[in-house]
């Protein structure tokens, strides 16, 4: 009867410590303080479940057995890049891969509660603020930026930073009357902001998990702004209407003329399998797809990849297609380090962004440019999806 007793306290005790599914996970950084990130661990029959989380942003990752080892791997959707790890007592700890650049960062998740925040700071605030901020002041590299955050969670903030090439998505963290700390890791990009807030000034360094920290400083600002997107691409009226002919993911050559007839608007988005900034507008535009593919919207994806071989980048964006439920054509471009974007649009004078987007009307006309894409992460994003739906209601008509 006692050896009973001993096995169900045992086999309850086992059941509760499995089901702490609740951790906080830390990414080794170059310098600054460690990039902290949301996670829930699901051990399942045969597999464990992984999601990351940064604010309201979620990634699932299915777990696959290492063979020859207790470990586990977990690929990263679209993104060439994966999670390695093995539990050790109440941790998982292990090492993350970005296999296009040869990177092996150390990752651990400790568990915790629901409630703790990624970073403790002293009486934190929850508050509504924005900053014009100025990366590397002084320098050649000087870039003009704008850091917003918004209440989150409990005693947490949720944010991004936006640039003229787009946004750093989402991001959460802490801020207190002195100091801010945001972070974000998505599978590809992983930063870590930390200020010291002194009146309406802040200063502070953007922190990398290989690069050296990168400054920048600022000044709270209710109308902070940056340049029109619709008006930084600049047009090349000498090279005549586009037309080119790409492999799309099957390895089918498809050929686009704007000098024939056209759909009453055309779409082409040129981006990347490796840009989350172009996964969140692919998704966007998937929407606007589906809804006015039948109405005379056509959409096609360019992407430029990390390599010149078909045989590597088609797998690749064939995967991206299926897993983001894309249904819009993507074609490959080329490589995006041999400048190709170049050759296949010289109707731009310079691609100054992933994603920039191309409107052209029935006659094959360029007659909207947006570079760069504010997503859902940011205070942006909801005007523009509106004044896209307002613009495309107007053009199709009923």
């Amino acid at each position: 009867m006692m050896n009973k007793l001993f096995a169900l306290l045992y086999a309850v005790s086992s059941i509760t410590a499995s089901a702490q599914l609740i951790y906080l996970g830390e990414l080794e950084m170059n310098a600054g303080a460690p990039l902290r990130f949301n996670a829930i661990i699901k051990p399942l029959k045969n597999s464990v479940e992984l999601s990351i989380i940064n604010a309201r942003d979620t990634i699932k990752l299915d777990g696959k057995p290492i063979s020859g080892s207790k470990g586990w791997r977990f690929d990263f959707p679209v993104f060439n890049t994966h999670i390695r790890l093995h539990r050790v007592i109440k941790q998982w700890v292990g090492t993350f891969h970005d296999e296009d650049k040869g990177d092996t960062i150390p990752i651990v998740f400790k568990p915790t509660s629901k409630d703790t925040p990624r970073y403790f700071l002293p009486n934190p605030q929850t508050l509504e603020n924005k900053f014009q901020i100025i990366f590397e002041p002084g320098t050649s590299n000087e870039r003009v930026a704008v850091l917003e955050y918004f209440p989150y969670n409990g005693n947490e903030i949720r944010g991004s930073i936006l640039t003229a090439a787009g946004d750093y998505r989402f991001l959460q963290g802490s801020v207190s009357s002195d100091s801010l700390i945001m972070s974000t890791f998505d599978g590809k990009f992983a930063y870590v902001f930390a200020a010291r807030l002194q009146g309406d000034s802040i200063f502070g360094y953007q922190y990398y998990t290989k690069a050296t920290p990168r400054r920048f400083v600022g000044i709270k600002s209710k109308v902070a702004k940056l340049p029109d997107p619709k008006a930084l691409t600049q047009l090349n009226n000498d090279a005549g209407k586009i037309h080119f002919a790409l492999p799309d993911t099957d390895g089918k050559i498809v050929e686009f003329n704007a000098n024939a007839p056209l759909a009453k608007l055309t779409f082409i988005t040129i981006g990347g399998s490796w840009c989350p900034n172009c996964m969140d507008e692919a998704r966007f535009l998937n929407q606007l797809y589906q809804k006015y593919k039948d109405k005379g919207v056509k959409i096609i994806g360019v992407y430029f990849e990390y390599t010149d071989k078909e045989s590597v980048a088609l797998p690749t964006l064939k995967r991206m297609a299926t897993q983001l439920k894309l249904d819009f054509p993507i074609l490959y471009g080329g490589s995006v380090r041999q400048q190709a974007a170049a050759r296949v649009f010289p109707q731009i004078h310079k691609v100054l962004a992933y994603p920039t987007l191309i409107a052209l009307d029935a006659q094959g006309n360029i007659v909207k440019t947006y570079t760069g894409f504010y997503g859902p992460g940011t205070s942006l994003f909801a005007d523009y999806e509106r004044e896209m739906v307002e613009w495309i209601e107007k053009v199709v008509g009923d």
